[in-house]
């Protein structure tokens, strides 16, 4: 029988590669980008996809994808003043183009 385990592993990004890495993975999302809530999983395995996480190159599969989950129920998705972000909005907050406060107030508006 074989069965597919995850553990608990602890991995650091530095804080620097986050805008990086939030519009690569937001660019592999391509146009969903704007709907998918964004979550710590992407960040992760694009970053193993990037190889700056080269302790888990093992887990990049044949088709290119990362088989990595970060927490155990489900992805739990970002936050940013009690408001759940998308991909292209957590890549906007990084990037600085728009202030937090204006981004919220300009989405609650719509």
């Amino acid at each position: 029988m074989q069965v597919k385990v995850y553990c608990p592993k602890m991995v650091e990004i530095p804080t620097a590669y986050l805008p990086a890495l939030a519009k690569r993975a937001a660019e592999s999302l391509g146009d969903r980008a704007a709907e998918v809530t964004a979550t710590r999983g992407h960040l992760v395995r694009q970053a193993v996809q990037d190889g700056l996480l080269r302790e888990l190159d093992d887990l990049i599969c044949e088709d290119g994808t990362v088989d990595l989950v970060c927490d155990p129920a489900s992805e739990t998705p970002l936050e940013l003043e009690n408001r759940t972000l998308t991909l292209a909005e957590l890549l906007e907050v990084i990037q600085r183009r728009r202030p937090w406060g204006e981004m919220a107030r300009s989405s609650e508006a719509a």
